[in-house]
C-alpha cells in the first residue's frame, strides 16, 4: 500500500479522513485488546466424569494464536493510520491564523464516532451563536484555513 508522502498536498477530502482514521485505529485496538482478553479468561469446566487434561492449555494456546495473527495484520494499518493523523495535525498547526487552525480542529478533528461536528456546533463554539450570520462566518473562516493549508503543500 503506497504511504502519501509529505509532498502529498492537504486537500478537505484528507482532512474530512481524521475522523475515520481515528475511528477505525480505535476500533481494532479495542479488538486487539478483546482479544488479549480471551487469552486470560478460564476455560469452561466439563463435568462429564472423564479425566481430560489440556483443555484449558489449548484454548488458550489457541487464544494466544489468534491474537498475534490479528496483532500482526494490524499493526501495519494502525501505525499508518497514526502517521497520517499525526500529518493532519502538523498542517493545521502550520497554519498562521489561531481562528482558521481552530475551525479545522472542530470540524475535522474533534467530531465524535464516525460524524464530524456539525456546523451549528461550529460556529456556536467560535462566534457563541448558530444563527446565520454565524454559520456564514464559520463557512468564510473555514475557506480561509483551506486556502492557507493549501498554500502551505505547495
Amino acid at each position: 500500500m503506497a504511504e502519501p508522502t509529505q509532498h502529498t498536498p492537504m486537500t478537505k477530502e484528507r482532512l474530512a479522513r481524521y475522523v475515520s482514521l481515528r475511528m477505525e485505529t480505535e476500533n481494532q485496538l479495542e479488538r486487539l485488546a478483546r482479544l488479549r482478553n480471551d487469552e486470560l479468561l478460564p476455560a469452561p469446566k466439563i463435568s462429564d466424569g472423564s479425566q481430560r487434561t489440556g483443555g484449558a492449555s489449548g484454548r488458550m494456546a489457541n487464544a494466544v494464536l489468534k491474537r498475534m495473527e490479528f496483532e500482526e495484520r494490524i499493526t501495519p494499518l494502525i501505525e499508518a493510520n497514526r502517521q497520517e493523523m499525526a500529518r493532519i495535525e502538523a498542517a493545521i498547526d502550520r497554519i498562521a491564523d489561531p481562528m482558521e487552525r481552530e475551525v479545522l480542529r472542530l470540524r475535522y478533528i474533534d467530531g465524535s464516532h464516525w460524524r464530524h461536528l456539525p456546523w451549528g456546533e461550529v460556529a456556536l463554539r467560535i462566534y457563541g451563536d448558530n444563527d446565520e450570520r454565524c454559520l456564514l462566518a464559520a463557512y468564510r473562516l473555514h475557506k480561509r484555513a483551506l486556502n492557507s493549508i493549501q498554500k502551505m503543500g505547495r
